[in-house]
């Protein structure tokens, strides 16, 4: 367990023996709403810990876990807000004990709501940006090739041309398509071709309308 991981546990266990002594040194009448509320609030507690796990036990990114912080945060408002209502509940004995079970499963629906909710959200966040990452990276790799054959031409003219294409990939549209599969392979399958080609300029030329394409319908397509 990580160092930080830690001190949040004892911070909350902290917390916990202090809501305890508060609890039970006040002078009030422990009743059956009293100790329905205190058992919603000490699941609160322990709700803590599981819902930790969920917001950082799958991080491995520094962007992955600051995306967790959110679920973080609406289970330490659900405990408040489960404290508020407990303070209430001991503060005024009186009032029925169904009112404690239904002021905390609203509570707890709540934020269970907020926590799928939120989670699902992640997941998805991390989805569209490793898909995103996938094809920066086909656009960087082509830009590599390109370069790599600017280097080793001899014919400055050509050389410049190809490092033309190479920063037409560069600031070409990153998103990218199902639909627009066939059209990357093509572009990916010319630029090979470079380095064979006796006539160059050809190709170039018709990556640059292919990219041209491909950018038109990546804009389309968002």
């Amino acid at each position: 367990m990580k160092k930080q991981n830690r001190m949040a546990y004892l911070a909350l266990g902290i917390i916990f023996i202090v809501f305890n002594v508060l609890a039970f040194a006040i002078p009030t009448e422990k009743t059956g709403t009293f100790w329905t509320a205190y058992v919603f609030t000490v699941l609160a507690f322990a709700a803590q810990i599981g819902i930790w796990r969920l917001a950082f036990g799958k991080a491995e990114t520094l962007k992955s876990k600051f995306l967790g912080i959110p679920l973080l945060h609406v289970g330490v408002a659900a405990l408040i807000i489960q404290l508020i209502a407990f303070a209430v509940f001991m503060a005024v004995p009186s009032l029925p004990a169904w009112a404690a079970v239904v002021t905390s499963a609203i509570i707890f629906g709540g934020a269970g709501v907020c926590l799928i909710a939120g989670d699902v959200g992640r997941d998805e966040v991390e989805r569209v940006e490793e898909k995103v990452n996938r094809k920066v990276f086909y656009l960087k790799d082509l830009q590599a090739d390109i370069e790599l054959l600017a280097e080793q031409e001899a014919d400055p003219e050509m050389r410049a041309e190809l490092l033309k294409l190479a920063e037409a990939v560069r600031f070409s549209d990153p998103m990218s398509n199902a639909a627009l599969a066939d059209i990357e392979a093509e572009i990916a399958g010319k630029v090979a071709a470079l380095k064979t080609a006796d006539h160059k300029a050809e190709v170039i030329a018709e990556v640059k309308l292919l990219l041209a394409e491909r950018n038109k319908k990546a804009k389309l397509l968002k």
